[in-house]
């Protein structure tokens, strides 16, 4: 049976950290992907960062990013595709030879938080010994829980940012026919751009009707 575990890492250890280190408020949203090989990596969001060329110029200097493209910009972020050198990150590499499904991955200057599935313990158990005998990465095992059913999974689907906006705009009638509030009534009650509402609300969805239809 398949688990679900959750992994801090040190901002210092990952490198996507070293690319917001001097932004305070910055944050990094992980797209989740089933990887299929060693250079795949998901999409990126990246919040609430004053300086993305900045961001751009450091996280292209950085040796385990092959190339990073800008695909989108927001009133508060940017989403961009990135494209990772070959073996040269450890969670990364790790995570695909455990055969592990990234769920979520947000990041501060501080703490990277992962969540991945597994099928099996064993998998997940082998992901944490072997990215800890690399001795580059410090990582610590939050939780671990079993998968057993879609309302025990749907928990670790959505991102934190995803889950309230969703049920946000659900509680305000977004969804409801005819609506009951439109995208600026909900981007204001999250406090946030329309842009950025709309991006958490598309994401959020796919992610749902993602793991219930394939």
């Amino acid at each position: 049976m398949s688990v679900i575990a959750t992994f801090v890492i040190s901002s210092d250890s990952f490198p996507l950290g070293h690319a917001i280190e001097q932004q305070s408020s910055a944050e990094i949203e992980i797209e989740r992907v089933v990887p299929m090989r060693q250079e795949q990596f998901p999409y990126i969001f990246v919040w609430n960062h004053t300086d993305f060329e900045a961001f751009e110029r450091t996280t292209r200097e950085l040796p385990e990013i092959e190339s990073v493209s800008l695909l989108e910009a927001f009133g508060d972020g940017r989403l961009y595709t990135l494209s990772w050198h070959d073996k040269q990150c450890p969670v990364i590499s790790e995570l695909v030879d455990n055969d592990g499904v990234l769920l979520s991955a947000t990041g501060d200057p501080t703490d990277w938080v992962f969540e991945i599935r597994f099928p099996a313990h064993e998998n997940a158990s082998a992901f944490f010994q072997d990215v800890t005998d690399c001795g580059a990465v410090e990582i610590s095992l939050k939780s671990i829980v079993r998968e057993v059913d879609f309302e025990s999974v749907e928990k670790g689907i959505l991102t934190d940012k995803q889950e309230h906006a969703l049920e946000t705009a659900f509680e305000m009638g977004y969804f409801r026919i005819p609506r009951e509030a439109h995208l600026d009534d909900v981007a204001d009650q999250l406090g946030v751009s329309p842009s950025s509402a709309s991006a958490l609300l598309r994401r959020g969805c796919h992610r749902l009707f993602e793991h219930k239809f394939t």
